[in-house]
């Protein structure tokens, strides 16, 4: 019974009506579209789908207009099951589908990330479908994208609310931080290499360097990595930056269990990290927070208690992370408590 009202109140929070008027929109390649209404039979698609999915589904009723999604699950679970209980009826696609996959479903709009304009979206409007690009890929993209949302489905208030709501938690954090030491930190990805080899990092300009600068620490590998996609790093490079911070990664399994066996290696117990076991498995629910989903706040939160405890006393990450899933959304207290918080337990040690 507990399920089934868990299920009904989502329906409820997911199909209020949405309003039908023209209006016109601008995507994040600042390309203006047009519509005569709501769009009513969206196909959300492409690599990065998962991101576009958390920001669709963060606006009342806009899943009841999802006609189609491409790969929503990168390995810790399938987001649309969480987020929409009618997902089941819900044509997929897999990411690299082709136009003529993507409009055989007859879509009024599609979906993409930007980095998909040349690979599908080309083709599709040639072939005369409505397509939409966003970003994403940072805070600022982030609250841009929102309020394009918001425009397409009529629901400019629940934007602004949005963008208010993760604007007023970044700026906790780095009022919270203003002043203190910062300390060096590494934030990599170890999954599927040996534990004495080290890892792969991400480019500088991501969203994880950003993350932990605005928690108050400071990312170690940017100077190295300027390239555009993840770096290998060998154990000479990690022991010359030498963290005293490092926040494991992985998409496809539980973080922890490579956070553990990193730890228990000679070669890492002899940094700085290792030697105060802070070698920590980045939070990750159904994805990892370091990425540029609607949950980097939850993962800016956490990497600033972890980095400065003493700035964040009582920190109570279940208490946001069940303010984030009811407020954005609209998830009950039992559904949160039955499929998200169990999933962060053996993830996140105690700051």
């Amino acid at each position: 019974m507990r399920i089934l009202a868990a299920a009904l109140a989502l329906a409820a929070f997911l199909s209020p009506p949405l309003p039908a008027a023209p209006h016109v929109v601008t995507d994040a390649l600042g390309r203006t579209v047009a519509f005569d209404a709501v769009p009513s039979r969206i196909v959300a698609t492409g690599r990065g789908t998962i991101l576009l999915v958390d920001a669709i589904y963060l606006f009342p009723g806009a899943g009841t207009r999802v006609l189609g999604t491409g790969v929503t699950d990168q390995g810790l679970g399938d987001v649309m099951s969480v987020l929409d209980p009618s997902c089941a009826g819900k044509r997929r696609f897999a990411n690299d589908a082709g136009p003529e996959q993507i409009a055989s479903v007859r879509p009024d709009l599609v979906i993409l990330k930007t980095y998909a304009k040349q690979q599908v979206g080309d083709a599709l409007e040639r072939a005369g479908i409505t397509v939409l690009y966003l970003d994403l890929e940072s805070p600022e993209a982030f609250y841009a994208d929102v309020r394009t949302l918001g425009a397409l489905f009529g629901q400019p208030g629940r934007a602004e609310a949005i963008v208010r709501w993760y604007e007023t938690r970044a700026a906790s954090v780095t009022a919270k931080v203003a002043g203190a030491r910062r300390p060096t930190a590494l934030t990599m990805q170890a999954a599927g290499l040996d534990a004495d080899f080290a890892g792969t990092v991400p480019p500088a300009g991501w969203i994880q360097a950003r993350m932990v600068e605005t928690a108050g620490g400071t990312p170690v590998w940017t100077a190295e990595n300027r390239s555009t996609g993840w770096m290998k790093v060998g154990v000479e490079q990690i022991a010359s930056w030498d963290p005293e911070y490092v926040f494991v990664v992985s998409y496809k399994q539980a973080a922890a269990g490579a956070a553990k066996r990193l730890a228990g290696s000679p070669t890492w117990q002899a940094t700085r990290a290792g030697r105060t076991g802070a070698i920590r498995a980045f939070p990750a629910d159904l994805l990892s927070w370091d990425q540029s989903d609607s949950r980097w706040v939850l993962g800016l939160e956490w990497l600033a208690a972890t980095l400065h405890p003493d700035r964040f006393p009582g920190f109570d990450l279940a208490a946001e992370v069940t303010a984030f899933y009811r407020e954005m959304y609209g998830l009950d207290r039992s559904t949160i408590e039955s499929l998200i918080l169990p999933r962060l337990a053996p993830a996140i040690p105690s700051p």
